[in-house]
């Protein structure tokens, strides 16, 4: 017969603060991406995506909006991205799918707000 609980409580937890750490980690290497290959950058946002997903953290809001959510590849200006300003609103167009993102007027102007 089948008990009522399934799994072990205290492992929910662990798991979490786990994620956490892997994505505060994988959020440094996009915090940096000129130091790593664009294949690990590419491939860091992916998993920091996935790792929200599937343990239900989430991404903070100063990386939240340096991903895509079409492609889910880093927005990098210049390289990845093009972000254009107007009136009072930042309009972000991933090069590699063309998502426009639109975030205003009163939007962070830089990734530590």
């Amino acid at each position: 017969m089948a008990r009522g609980r399934r799994g072990r409580p205290r492992a929910a937890g662990t798991r979490r603060r786990r994620a956490t750490e892997a994505s505060k980690r994988l959020a440094e290497i996009l915090e940096k991406p000129w130091s790593h290959s664009d294949s690990t950058v590419d491939e860091a946002a992916k998993q920091m995506w996935l790792i929200g997903r599937r343990h239900r953290i989430g991404l903070h809001s100063n990386h939240r909006i340096w991903i895509c959510r079409g492609c889910k590849s880093p927005l990098r200006p210049g390289i990845t991205a093009q972000i254009r300003i107007r009136h009072g609103c930042r309009i972000t167009t991933c090069q590699r799918c063309g998502r426009i993102s639109r975030r205003g007027p009163n939007f962070p102007r830089e990734m530590n707000e």
